[in-house]
């Protein structure tokens, strides 16, 4: 064998002992035996076979020597041996074609070890790899329905405060004042910052926190619905009663437009003496006023 060959066969050889001894490790934390053994068996082999390959030949003509020393077997008729180098019986196989033949099948024994072991190594990491891709899958899809339940009350209690008729109507929805309220905006804040958290339980914390905020829209939307504003003191009920009054005279679009514009201008003085009014919601209104006052 030439220099070449034999470097080539010994980095070959030393890499498969590595794995098989990082493979036996494995399973030895792991605790299957069976393959411990296997990987174990397949290691000594190949180093065997890399680093004392002549080592079957002199076991086999030991063996042979130890025979042929044995009294017994030199019993017997005693006949002419064949011609021939090889030594054995007439016909049958020499003993280093014999240790020959087991070598090589050790070597493959081992080689089969190794593929054996790479393969179930490869195919646990595609599994791996596809439960993990199925858990990513999972939890992405468990991620976006939670936002799409989000979204829909945070857009939900937008348009309410973007409608200025509803907050007439559902009056208390707009008071922080009112306890159901108050816990719906504690329950959008907590579920707001659940949302943008990147703990490893951040998924399960989001999925509390929205159960929660459905929880506090129900309840805070069906007392504002059943109090209106009942719940306010005389004197700011009836500066939304006479709010209501003024709006209605404001969106009229058969009233006469400088009276409209007067009417608008007295429902926002009137509302904002009860309850803060958001900009964007006085803008939409006047927006849409000044369009039907145009318009007629």
């Amino acid at each position: 064998m030439s220099t070449t060959a034999s470097w080539l066969l010994s980095v070959a050889g030393t890499g498969m002992c590595m794995f098989l001894a990082a493979q036996a490790f494995r399973f030895w934390i792991a605790q299957d035996w069976p393959r411990v053994c296997s990987a174990l068996v397949g290691c000594l082999i190949v180093t065997t076979m890399v680093w004392s390959p002549t080592l079957p030949l002199e076991l086999a003509a030991k063996i042979r020597s130890a025979l042929r020393e044995n009294p017994d077997a030199s019993e017997g008729p005693q006949h002419d041996a064949p011609s021939g180098d090889s030594p054995g019986h007439a016909g049958g196989p020499s003993w280093d074609t014999l240790a020959t033949v087991i070598g090589v099948a050790a070597a493959a024994l081992a080689l089969l070890l190794a593929v054996v072991a790479l393969a179930a190594g490869l195919r646990r990491r595609r599994e791996r790899n596809r439960r993990q891709a199925r858990r990513a899958d999972e939890l992405a899809r468990r991620r976006h329905d939670l936002e799409a339940r989000h979204d829909a009350i945070r857009d939900a209690y937008g348009d309410f405060e973007m409608n200025l008729l509803d907050n007439l109507h559902r009056l208390a929805l707009a008071d922080v004042n009112v306890a159901q309220t108050a816990r719906l905006i504690d329950a959008l804040d907590a579920a707001r910052d659940a949302r943008i958290d990147t703990a490893p339980d951040a998924l399960d914390t989001y999925r509390k926190s929205v159960t929660a905020l459905e929880l506090a829209w129900k309840s805070a939307d069906h007392h504002a619905r059943a109090a209106g504003a009942g719940y306010l003191p005389p004197a700011e009920r009836r500066n939304i009663e006479q709010a209501q009054a003024a709006l209605a005279v404001a969106l009229d679009e058969r009233g006469y437009a400088p009276q409209r514009q007067l009417a608008l201008r007295r429902a926002l003085t009137l509302i904002e003496t009860v309850i803060p009014v958001p900009r964007e919601a006085i803008a939409a209104l006047e927006s849409s006023t000044r369009l039907a006052l145009a318009r007629s």
